[in-house]
């Protein structure tokens, strides 16, 4: 009896482990069922994640946005005679809404609003409203459209400009120095799929200012939103390959005069600056479990330089801008998310187990990244003695990214940059940067 009564209750007791075993592997496989089936972000071509969501949406209409917010604790040797704020700035708070409509199938509404306040401690301050506004007629996949004010299709953050979507707290300087970022203009843009392995896209637009370039940011600053009819217009085509898995091949340009009918004096005649604007970019990106690999390369030409001198003195007739005749920078970026071994290790040790386990969402991700450029590669044979604002610069960045779901990241990073320039009496500059980001 009592020998019955043991085997009873082994076999409950077994029946039990079995059954328990059996409901924690139905859940991990309905939890990774979850997983698989979640819905990812998404993203429309020349458009970020959160200025892409209309296109996606099962509504009629959408809003979404993103915000950044950067501190820099540590700064040396600023350099605060360049010109543009945003190059040089201890907080940045840049805040977005877009908000997209669907007018019908095929026609699409989206339009953006942000807000930006800079500041450098309590010297200097800036604030600034952008928007964009613009429609796509979806034609056919190999045919659609926009026009209105849009990013345009140039470098590698320019479409992907939200901050879960790059490493570092702030853009790298390739792509604010040399391929300015964020660039918006109006016009008007082709684009789609030539097969499942080539994308394409070509557009047109108003073109730059030349009358607002600085020396140290070279055209970055003749961005700006205008109405009217163009002195001038602006090439911008674009070619990208998919066709292998986890690779994205991308090549762009952009070309066009930025003088906007200006002229200037010299030589008691009056000559008309055209600053003609040659500029070519590339990049490769390419993830491999959880790694991600990214170089980015653009080289750049600018005319006129020498009537630019003259174009952008000030008012007193004095401070006349020297720009790069030619430019160049490239940079190479590897990242991992450490996540995914840390739980291996912990499905390994079961009473090792951490919160991290649990949140599929969670990413720990550490980078380097390092970028070569230089704002003046070439300079104008007249200009050459003339003072200006150079930047020649190896920059070596490291950090960490954790994002606490997809769309929330914390990031922080320490960047070393030498300033190559036998013109900057001050050529090394060590940054610490911290920020919080996140697309909704």
């Amino acid at each position: 009896m009592k020998r019955r009564l043991i085997v009873t209750i082994i076999s409950i007791f077994n029946f039990g482990i079995v059954s328990a075993q059996s409901e924690t592997d139905t859940l991990q496989t309905a939890q990774d069922s979850l997983l698989v089936n979640k819905p990812k972000l998404k993203q429309q071509p020349g458009l970020a994640l959160a200025a892409s969501k209309i296109f996606f949406s099962d509504k009629r209409w959408s809003v979404s946005g993103f915000g950044e917010y950067n501190y820099v604790p540590i700064q040396q040797h600023v350099d605060n005679t360049v010109g543009d704020l945003e190059l040089y700035y201890s907080g940045l708070y840049r805040q977005a809404v877009f908000f997209g409509y669907k007018l019908s199938d095929k026609w699409i509404w989206n339009s953006e609003l942000q807000v930006e306040f800079l500041h450098f401690k309590n010297q200097e301050s800036h604030q600034e409203l952008v928007f964009e506004a613009f429609v796509d007629y979806l034609f056919k996949d190999y045919l659609k459209a926009r026009v209105g004010f849009y990013p345009l299709t140039i470098g590698y953050v320019n479409n992907n400009d939200e901050p879960v979507m790059f490493y570092s707290v702030n853009r790298s300087e390739v792509e604010r120095l040399i391929t300015p970022s964020t660039w918006i203009e109006f016009g008007t843009m082709l684009y789609g799929n030539l097969s499942k392995e080539w994308s394409y896209a070509i557009g047109v637009s108003q073109g730059l200012n030349a009358q607002n370039y600085l020396s140290g940011s070279w055209i970055r600053q003749g961005r700006e939103i205008r109405f009217g009819v163009p002195q001038s217009v602006s090439i911008n085509p674009q070619i990208n390959y998919h066709g292998i898995e986890n690779l994205t091949l991308f090549a762009s340009g952009y070309y066009g005069n930025s003088g906007q009918g200006n002229r200037v004096q010299i030589d008691g005649r009056a000559d008309e600056v055209k600053a003609k604007i040659t500029l070519s970019t590339a990049y490769a990106k390419y993830d491999w479990r959880n790694f991600r690999f990214v170089t980015v390369g653009t080289y750049g030409s600018l005319g006129d330089t020498e009537k630019l001198y003259e174009l952008t003195k000030d008012e007193t007739g004095e401070n006349g801008q020297v720009l790069g005749k030619q430019t160049y920078g490239y940079l190479f970026e590897l990242g991992c998310d450490i996540l995914p071994y840390i739980r291996k290790s912990s499905r390994m040790r079961p009473h090792k187990k951490t919160f991290l386990y649990d949140n599929h969402d969670m990413k720990f991700s550490l980078f380097s990244r390092y970028e070569r450029l230089n704002t003046h590669q070439r300079v104008h044979q007249e200009l050459v003695s003339l003072p200006r604002t150079e930047g020649n610069m190896k920059i070596f960045t490291m950090g960490a990214n954790f994002n606490t779901k997809e769309n929330i990241v914390i990031k922080a990073n320490y960047q070393r940059r030498k300033n190559q320039s036998n013109l900057d009496p001050r050529p090394v500059k060590n940054i610490v940067e911290t920020g919080l980001g996140f697309i909704f």
